[in-house]
Order: structure tokens, then sequence, then C-alpha cells
């Protein structure tokens, strides 16, 4: 009894925290518009609040590699949690729009340090054959906040604006977390992690030399492209077909509804179908329909377009997720944490330039989708080229 409520615990404390760290870009999806004429940008120029979060945790997470093999996760967690926090409460006082981009420095390091621990946990503590369920229980404490976030940002951004989003909804989140994090998580990873430090650079070795283990981290990245599909979707329909803000925080939480489904989905059928045909299949499939979003006569039609992209496309990270934990099992911690440097490259490059040609085409979201959609297919093509499935496709 002991053991099943510590593991429950376990669980709950992955998604509590999963939640957490995609709160900011589920709220800034929804508010973007708000947000850019608060702070006189334009859309594409508010969007890159994301870019900075992602360069921040992209370094983040190359420190990471080293910081996971010499630290205790629980302390890397906790850490992380506050420093997301200290985001929260900063950028609720920031005056101006460079006040807003400092403070999300502390944003992209809490986030990537929480992410990166989460994963490193699931391949730390569970078996093979529960990896998979784990790691779709925790993907769904992000679809959750994509679930539950655009509401809470519709109603309290009508109301009070949406500075009090920050201070009311993510910061207090944060404060749970951390409140969990610290009385139930486990102190130690299992097993304990050896702190020589020539265990730094055959991690790494080991990583960099591996041609699967490459395919996954850049079928991440392309990933990470892809799915910014969301982050403007929003946006999309307010500007493009006059939807409310209200309409719009509908659609993405029936999208992430979607997710939801895929997620679990995927966790349930991950060991029957293999981690590489999940990630490829579904990968091919939510590319194609997230190009499809943007070249719709009506909205309702593009909500439907981005409801089956989200769905394939959340299934195929669950499996793209699992496929690369099991790439150098002796290193997890440090394939995640270079994971978690490739996909911030990905979301460095995919806000830059769509921030570019949002500014340079007067809003013309079709060039965007385009290369959403393309990319999702090119990460599926990498995955199915280069990459190898370690610890097998099925689980008897």
């Amino acid at each position: 009894m002991e053991t099943r409520l510590r593991n429950r615990l376990f669980m709950l404390i992955l998604l509590l925290s999963m939640f957490l760290t995609a709160t900011f870009e589920v709220f800034l999806s929804n508010a973007m518009v708000n947000v850019a004429s608060t702070l006189k940008v334009t859309v594409g120029t508010a969007s890159q609040i994301l870019t900075i979060g992602s360069f921040v945790g992209l370094i983040a997470g190359f420190i990471m590699g080293f910081l996971t093999v010499r630290f205790k996760h629980k302390s890397l967690f906790l850490v992380g949690v506050a420093l997301f926090g200290f985001w929260a409460l900063g950028s609720f006082f920031a005056p101006d729009f460079p006040s807003i981009l400092f403070f999300s420095l502390f944003l992209g390091t809490g986030a990537a340090m929480s992410g990166i621990v989460v994963l490193a946990l699931i391949g730390d503590f569970l078996p093979l054959e529960k990896k998979g369920i784990a790691m779709g229980l925790a993907m769904g404490g992000a679809i959750v906040a994509n679930l539950v976030v655009p509401q809470v940002t519709s109603v309290i951004t009508d109301a009070s604006g949406w500075r009090v989003v920050l201070l009311g909804f993510i910061l207090p989140t944060s404060i749970v977390c951390l409140f969990f994090g610290f009385f139930f998580l486990p102190s130690k990873p299992q097993p304990e992690q050896n702190t020589n430090k020539l265990q730094y650079f055959e991690a790494f070795k080991q990583i960099l030399s591996n041609k699967s283990a490459l395919a996954c981290q850049f079928g991440s990245a392309l990933a990470s492209v892809s799915f910014l599909s969301p982050v403007f979707a929003v946006s999309y329909y307010r500007l493009h077909f006059n939807a409310s803000l209200s309409t719009g925080a509908i659609f993405y939480s029936i999208a992430s509804a979607i997710g939801i489904l895929g997620v679990i989905l995927a966790g349930r059928l991950i060991n029957q179908v293999g981690r590489k045909p999940l990630t490829v299949g579904a990968g091919v499939i939510s590319g194609t329909f997230a190009v499809l979003i943007a070249f719709m006569p009506n909205v309702w039609a593009s909500a439907v377009m981005w409801m089956v992209s989200a769905g394939f496309g959340l299934a195929s990270i669950v499996g793209l997720n699992s496929l690369t934990l099991e790439q150098v099992p002796g290193f997890r911690g440090t394939m995640m944490s270079l994971n978690s440097s490739f996909r911030s490259i990905g979301f460095i490059v995919g806000l830059t330039l769509s921030g570019l040609l949002l500014n340079l085409y007067a809003n013309n979201f079709q060039i965007l989708y385009a290369m959403f959609g393309g990319a999702g297919v090119a990460s599926a093509a990498i995955i199915f080229l280069f990459a190898n499935d370690a610890a097998g496709a099925t689980i008897s």
C-alpha cells in the first residue's frame, strides 16, 4: 500500500511539473495579440519572448548534461521550479518589452531544468514496460495545461488583463509544484549516479558517436518546429477570421483534449506498435494536417485540421521521447539534457523564422504553416531512415 501511494505521488509530481512548464507557452499563444498590444509591438515581435526562453533553455540543456551526472535530480528539479516561479513574478511587474525579455531568461532555465529531470526520473525509476505509460501520463500534464490554461487566460485577461494570469495562476501553480516536489520526490536517483568527472566526457562521447541517438536529437529539433503550430493558431484565427479570444481558447482546449486522447492511446499502444513506427506514422499525419490549417476556407474547417494534427502530433511525441530515452541507457540524464537542447534549437529557429515571416509578409500564416507541417514530415523521415529502436519494438 505504501509503495503504491509513493508511486502515485511520484507520477502526480511529474504530471504537475509538466503542466507547469507548459503554462507560459499556452498562455502566450492565446493572449499574444493582447500582449503585443500592451507592449506596443507586433505579434511577430511578441512571439520572440519564447525565442529568448528557448535560447536560454538550449544553454541550460547543455549544462544539465553535466549537472545530471553530478547532482541529485531532486535538487535540480526544485531549482528549476523555483526559477520558473521567479519568472512569473518578475514578468508581472515588468514595465516594457525589454523587461519581459530579461525575465524570459529565468523562464527558459527553469523550464529546461524541470523538464529534463522529469524525463530522467522516468528512465531511472521505472521498468521498461511501464515507461511508455509513464511517458504518456507525464506528457498528459502538458496537454492538460493546453486544455485548462486557454480558458483561464480568456476569463482572467478579459476581466483583469493578461498580467494577472501570471500572478494569480502561474505563480501559485509553481509554488504548489515546489511544495510537492520538496516533500514527496525521491531524493536519490536509482541506480546511484557515478560522479567521476570522466563520466561527463564518456556520456557525451557515447551519445555523439551514436548515429541513432543523433537521429533522435535532430528529429526532436524538427518536431519542435512543427509543434509551433498551436503557438500561432489563436492569433491566426483572431487576425484572419476575426474570431474572439474566447472562441480561440475553446478551439485550443478542444484540440488539447484530442491531444490528450492521442497521448493516452500512444502510451497504451507503444509496446505493441513499437516506438519507431508510432513516431514515424503519427508524425507524417500530424505534419500533413498542420499545413492544411492555414489553407481552409473557414475557421471551423481549419479548427478540424488543427485537432487532427494535435492528436497525431502528441502521439508522435510520446513515441519519439520514449525512443530517445532508450538510445543510451547508461546516460539517460545526459541524453535527455542534450535532447532538451536540440528541442530548444528547433524552437529558436522556428520562432525566429516565424517572427521574421510574419513581419516581412504582413502576417501571411500560409507560409508559416507550410513550414510547420514540412518540419513535422522531415522529422518523421529522419527517424525512419536513421533511428533504431534499441529497446525493441514490443514488450512481451
